[in-house]
């Protein structure tokens, strides 16, 4: 199977990822790690992009792969990988802490907050204090690129009933970034015949990059395993 891997909001667009895509390549999958615009670069070029234009560049890479196809995405990544899942032919989607909730209370008011706070910290999102000093992604945000994410999670529950692929959603049972809540919901809205659910209890946001990294790899290849081995 070829899969398309599709990173976070301000999340480093290779890293990130940890070591699931080492991990599938070892197992026979065919793995493709594209940037979305704005990031790999500099924060403030966020500012230069909407949200269709990382739909957009998912779309374009995805198309290009030849089938059977699936799609991975963490947090931000997997909104966009339910989109692609609801329009296109798609043997898996895997959501690792799909981002259709934020934790943090001054999230919705992002458009305000834009005049007074130009920027954000990046979120916490590793719980291992000693992971967390490599964190490769974007160290802050334009507080005003944030509308853009806002914009897609409002997008993105009216496709999920449309996705009928069969499923895998991971939840980070220490996420400080996404309302375990919106994950659940996730995973409720898909209208997939198939669909699982995975917790990592010790997992921050970022599950590739903190302490149980190599278990969550792990568990995303052998349930592609089974699903590619049901499918055949």
């Amino acid at each position: 199977m070829h899969l398309l891997l599709l990173h976070g909001f301000t999340s480093h667009p290779v890293l990130t990822l940890g070591p699931l895509p080492r991990v599938l390549r070892e197992a026979g999958f065919t793995v493709v790690q594209p940037a979305l615009p704005g990031h790999g670069t500099r924060p403030e070029d966020l500012l230069r992009v909407r949200w269709p234009d990382w739909l957009a560049v998912a779309q374009e890479v995805y198309q290009k792969l030849p089938e059977p196809r699936g799609v991975v995405g963490l947090s931000m990544g997997a909104l966009l990988a339910a989109h692609l899942a609801a329009e296109s032919p798609t043997q898996a989607l895997v959501a690792l802490a799909p981002a259709l909730a934020l934790k943090h209370p001054l999230a919705p008011l992002a458009p305000l907050l834009a005049w007074f706070i130009p920027r954000f910290p990046g979120p916490d999102s590793i719980q291992d204090p000693e992971l967390s000093k490599q964190n490769p992604n974007y160290p802050y945000f334009p507080t005003r690129a944030l509308l853009q994410l806002l914009a897609l999670m409002r997008r993105t529950p009216e496709v999920l009933p449309q996705v009928k692929a069969p499923a895998l959603v991971v939840e980070a049972g220490r996420d400080k970034v996404v309302d375990p809540a919106g994950v659940r919901g996730y995973h409720a809205l898909l209208g997939s015949p198939k669909k699982d659910y995975l917790v990592f209890p010790e997992s921050g946001h970022d599950l590739l990059l903190d302490r149980d990294r190599e278990a969550v790899a792990q568990a995303v290849r052998d349930w592609l395993i089974a699903n590619n081995n049901h499918l055949q």
